[in-house]
C-alpha cells in the first residue's frame, strides 16, 4: 500500500542515538507516511533496537544489509520506499514532530520539486539560508558550490522520489566527504524550483559523525570534481564559473593542510580562468605562491573560528 511520504534513515553503529531518532520520526503530526531504517551492517546493537521498535509500530520497516556506506543505505531505502516523497534523517539526529506536515503542505501548495527548512544543532544554534518562498533550484546549486553552507545538504528537506531514482544516488562508496552535497546538486540539476519554509524541522547533533579534513587528498578532490562536473552538465553554461569557485575553495582547504604540491599538480590550470565571479580575497590568495598563501588562508580560518565563538 502506497503512502505520501517515506522517511529514510541510514543506520550504522548509532546505538546511543537511534532510539531517540526513531522516536522523532514516529511522532510526526502528519499521518500518511512510513519510516524505513536501513541497518547498514551495524556491529553494535543498532539493528536490534530498530527491530524492537518495529515490532511495536507497523509504520517502521527495517532493512538489514551488508555494510555499503551511507549513500548505498539511502539508495536502498529510496528503492524500497512506497512514498511519492522522501525525507532523509541521519540516525544520530532528530526530526521535529511537525517536519513532514510543514514540508508536505508547502510542496503540494506550491507545486515545487523540493522543500527546504532551517535546522538547528543540539545547542540550539540555527542554520538558515534566510530564503523564503519559491526560488530557482540553480540558486541553491550556486550556494553549495560557493561553500556558503546556508542550505542543508540533505536532511530537513523534502524530495520527490521519482527524481531521486533518476541516478541521483549513484555515487561511488569511496566518495565519503561531500557525498550529501553531490547528491543534492545532482537532484537540483533536474529541478526547476524549490520552496523555503521558515519553521525549523530538524535537530542536527553536530560533531558526532565527522571525517577529519586531514583525510583530504588531491586524488580524492580530482575524482569528486569529475563526478561533480558530470552532474552539472545539464546547466554547465550557466554554472561553470561557480564550479571554478568550488575548486578554489577546495584548493584553499588543501593548502591549509600544507599540501603545497596541489598547485602544480592540478589547480594551477585555474589561474587563467579567475574572473570577477571569484571573490577578490580568493583571487588574491590564489595569486600567491602556495607556501605564502598558507599563512593568509590559515589566519583567515583561525579568525572565522574565533568569530564563531
Amino acid at each position: 500500500m502506497s503512502v505520501e511520504v517515506s522517511i529514510v534513515i541510514p543506520v550504522y553503529n548509532k546505538e546511543q542515538y537511534v532510539r531517540n531518532c526513531l522516536a522523532g520520526a514516529l511522532s510526526q503530526s502528519f499521518e500518511d507516511y512510513e519510516v524505513i531504517a536501513v541497518d547498514d551492517g551495524s556491529t553494535d546493537t543498532s539493528g536490534l533496537i530498530c527491530d524492537e521498535i518495529a515490532g511495536g509500530d507497523g509504520r517502521l520497516r527495517v532493512i538489514h544489509t551488508e555494510n555499503g556506506g551511507v549513500t548505498a543505505a539511502r539508495r536502498r531505502g529510496v528503492q524500497e520506499a512506497k512514498g511519492r516523497f522522501v525525507m532523509f534523517c541521519d540516525s544520530d539526529d532528530v526530526l521535529l514532530s511537525h517536519a513532514l506536515k510543514n514540508s508536505y503542505e508547502a510542496m503540494i501548495a506550491n507545486g515545487v520539486d523540493e522543500v527546504i527548512a532551517p535546522y538547528q544543532n543540539q545547542q540550539g544554534v540555527m542554520f538558515d539560508s534566510g530564503c523564503r518562498g519559491t526560488i530557482p533550484a540553480i540558486d541553491v546549486i550556486k550556494d553549495f558550490l560557493a561553500a556558503k553552507n546556508s542550505f542543508p545538504p540533505n536532511c530537513a528537506t523534502l524530495f520527490r522520489r521519482d527524481i531521486i531514482l533518476d541516478g541521483c544516488l549513484d555515487i561511488p562508496r569511496n566518495i565519503y566527504m561531500g557525498e550529501d552535497i553531490l547528491f543534492h546538486i545532482r537532484y537540483l540539476a533536474k529541478c526547476t524550483t524549490v520552496f523555503c519554509i521558515e519553521q525549523c524541522n530538524y535537530i542536527y547533533n553536530q560533531g558526532i559523525s565527522i571525517h577529519p579534513e586531514t583525510h583530504l587528498q588531491l586524488n580524492y578532490e580530482q575524482q569528486y570534481d569529475q563526478l561533480l562536473q558530470e552532474s552539472l552538465q545539464p546547466i554547465w553554461v550557466t554554472i561553470e564559473p561557480y564550479f571554478r569557485l568550488h575548486q578554489i575553495k577546495a584548493y584553499e582547504r588543501l593548502i591549509d593542510l600544507k599540501q603545497f604540491n596541489v598547485y602544480d599538480d592540478y589547480y594551477g590550470q585555474l589561474k587563467e580562468k579567475l574572473d570577477s565571479t571569484v571573490p577578490l580575497a580568493d583571487r588574491f590568495a590564489f595569486s600567491l605562491p602556495p607556501r605564502l598563501a598558507y599563512y593568509l588562508i590559515h589566519c583567515y580560518k583561525w579568525w572565522l573560528q574565533k568569530k564563531k565563538k
